[in-house]
């Protein structure tokens, strides 16, 4: 509870200072300029995008859900990631995987972290390139890029540590929780998660998810944000539309209200300002990207889930008429 109330109190805070601080007219410069086949567009552009990251969880499951089942949670979880505070959405996913794959929910979870540690890594990745390419590689450009940084190779050195010295962890944990009197708690939902990560930080079953990460952020969502420019008849080069991508990401990530709203207009106000545009069209680009984002991607998971539960219904009758004598 106590995230959510901070979540929606930053976002309110993000809202009411760019309501203060810049004229709704801004949005008068889209008249006439709207080009609603570009709309179309972005929605087979988000279907695109889910292909690739489809891929990642596909194999991060190590193929125990067949691509189907995989591409519909994730656009069902990414839906309702955009409505539901507390990253709802994944738990939404870890529902449906759990029962479409007989995988456990801390293995589950185990995959989820991976995918935002994978996802962290893709984007300061993505962002140091663009700001260097653009010429923005100063040190002031670079702090978030160092600060992310520091957290990714934290995280990836945990991750190391824990493959390669395994035992000594457990051990080191299990004695910590006993004089905690936790000995519980780790036992049955902390030791389940190291040894899960353990077994899956293996090269075969790494590398695939690893590569399905780039072409999700450089193809499918750069997509988008270059689309959406186009809707509004704001143009963006490609470099461009990937230091948008790398803004908007580290945006969202602030705890914040769910879709990111207010800190996500913020973040990509100051990417059109690192790029030497006006504040005013980063603002208009920012509504319009999420607004769009938000019907479109919210439309296909009720969709997506409709077909889900519909199906698994089907699944039920006809194991029950199977098993009927």
């Amino acid at each position: 509870m106590k995230k959510w109330i901070l979540g929606f109190t930053i976002s309110a805070i993000a809202v009411y200072l760019l309501l203060h601080n810049f004229d709704l007219k801004e949005f008068e410069r889209i008249k006439g300029k709207l080009d609603w086949k570009f709309l179309v567009f972005l929605v087979f552009s988000n279907l695109f995008a889910f292909v690739p990251f489809t891929l990642r969880w596909y194999y991060l499951l190590d193929k125990k859900i067949s691509f189907a089942s995989a591409y519909a949670s994730s656009v069902i979880g990414v839906g309702l990631n955009m409505v539901l505070p507390a990253r709802g959405g994944d738990l939404m996913r870890l529902v449906i995987n759990k029962k479409d794959s007989g995988l456990t929910i801390p293995n589950l979870l185990s995959k989820i972290f991976l995918e935002k540690v994978m996802d962290l890594g893709t984007v300061v990745i993505v962002g140091a390139t663009a700001l260097f390419l653009l010429g923005l590689g100063e040190n002031k450009n670079l702090s978030l890029i160092y600060v992310s940084g520091f957290f990714l190779l934290g995280m990836f050195g945990g991750l190391i540590a824990l493959r390669v010295f395994l035992e000594p962890t457990r051990n080191l944990f299990g004695k910590v929780f006993q004089l905690a009197k936790n000995e519980d708690l780790y036992k049955h939902k902390i030791d389940p998660h190291i040894v899960e990560f353990s077994e899956f930080l293996k090269g075969k079953k790494l590398i695939l998810p690893v590569l399905f990460s780039f072409p999700t952020w450089i193809l499918g969502y750069s997509l988008s944000y270059w689309l959406a420019g186009q809707l509004i008849g704001i143009e963006l080069t490609y470099v461009e539309t990937l230091l948008l991508i790398f803004v908007g990401a580290m945006g969202v990530a602030i705890p914040s209200a769910p879709s990111g709203i207010g800190v996500f207009h913020a973040s990509v106000i100051s990417g059109f300002i690192l790029l030497g545009r006006e504040s005013g069209e980063g603002l208009v680009f920012a509504t319009v990207f999420h607004l769009a984002q938000f019907v479109i991607i919210t439309s296909l998971a009720i969709v997506f889930y409709l077909s889900w539960t519909a199906l698994s219904k089907d699944k039920v009758t006809t194991s029950k008429d199977g098993s009927s004598p």
